[in-house]
């Protein structure tokens, strides 16, 4: 009886370590405060500058920004090759109307970085509402004196409704 009882107790114990080793599902948000570092200064104004080329179907400034072995991957789908992945924001079916980029968080590996940031954007796709929040991991690779987007990894977190701008213009009445 006493072995059952340590069998038993041991079970619990090798449970709970194996419980507290995997990643935790969604750990709560808590909001702070943080300033920003050089790294993450450097890098939410090359997204800006990448997603305003998109905005602006500016494809030359968008390409400048990619390495040549450039792919986007997102879930349930094969990884798209960088060529294609311009031509489907370049064209005239996808409008980016606006974009929010927050929560960045840069892992600076001297000649990569790795970027992690929310996007909220307005979109539309074939004249459909294509908006959402999106978590987004960028490999950014240096290339001389500039960085270029390497691999993108993209998830959409939610859906949101169509809404007349995430930059809203004030109307003096706030």
């Amino acid at each position: 009886m006493l072995l059952r009882n340590h069998a038993h107790v041991l079970l619990i114990v090798v449970a709970s370590v194996i419980g507290a080793a995997q990643e935790p599902v969604k750990p709560r948000l808590t909001p702070s405060i943080m300033t920003a570092t050089k790294q993450v200064t450097l890098f939410a104004g090359l997204e800006k500058q990448m997603l305003e080329a998109i905005e602006k179907k500016d494809r030359g400034a968008l390409e400048a920004m990619l390495t040549d072995e450039f792919e986007i991957a997102m879930p349930e789908s094969d990884p798209l090759a960088g060529p294609d992945w311009v031509d489907s924001v370049m064209a005239k079916d996808f409008v980016l109307k606006s974009f929010v980029v927050r929560r960045m968080s840069v892992a600076d590996l001297g000649d990569a970085a790795v970027v992690k940031f929310d996007r909220l954007q307005q979109a539309a796709f074939q004249g459909r509402n294509d908006s959402g929040e999106f978590f987004v991991v960028d490999l950014w690779k240096k290339s001389g004196d500039s960085w270029k987007l390497a691999n993108r990894y993209v998830a959409k977190v939610r859906a949101i409704a169509a809404a007349p701008s995430l930059h809203p213009k004030p109307s003096g009445k706030e």
